[in-house]
């Protein structure tokens, strides 16, 4: 029983890591075609010094492009887990600061249907979802990666 159980579990993680590697690719490969869009939207959250906004800008896109593939090909995962969760931490803290500034705009996270959202409860609440799952992919794993 409790075999089966954690054989489940496992369907459900690897389930899990192929969707958010997948959200993730996509999320940096939007990035990295708007470069500068993107660059604008983080001066646009006025939390990084103007110095560090074009660094940012350049390297966060390609951490979550190449997380993404790892976590999809379980290739370091744990660093994958480990970096995607302290980014998705670090945006949803940024999201918070805004939000609670009572500032709207378009966060930069992810382009849907061509679209972007704007900063929001949406936008919260889809981070703590992702974090959460990122999360409990990486205590499951916990003992399979290192």
């Amino acid at each position: 029983m409790k075999q089966a159980y954690k054989k489940q579990n496992l369907y459900i993680v690897i389930l899990i890591e192929i969707l958010l590697g997948l959200l993730f690719i996509y999320s940096g490969y939007t990035k990295i075609k708007n470069i500068h869009e993107f660059a604008f939207t983080v001066a646009k959250y006025g939390i990084l010094p103007l110095n560090f906004i074009n660094l940012f800008s350049l390297v966060m896109p390609f951490l979550e492009l190449f997380s993404g593939f790892f976590l999809i090909f379980g290739i370091l995962k744990r660093g994958a887990y480990l970096v995607l969760i302290k980014l998705i931490f670090i945006f949803t803290l940024a999201i918070i600061y805004v939000f609670i500034r009572g500032k709207t705009f378009e966060c930069g996270c992810f382009e849907i249907f061509g679209r972007e959202e704007k900063i929001g409860i949406f936008s919260i609440l889809r981070n703590l979802i992702i974090f959460s799952l990122l999360l409990y992919g990486l205590i499951f794993r916990k003992k399979d990666i290192k």
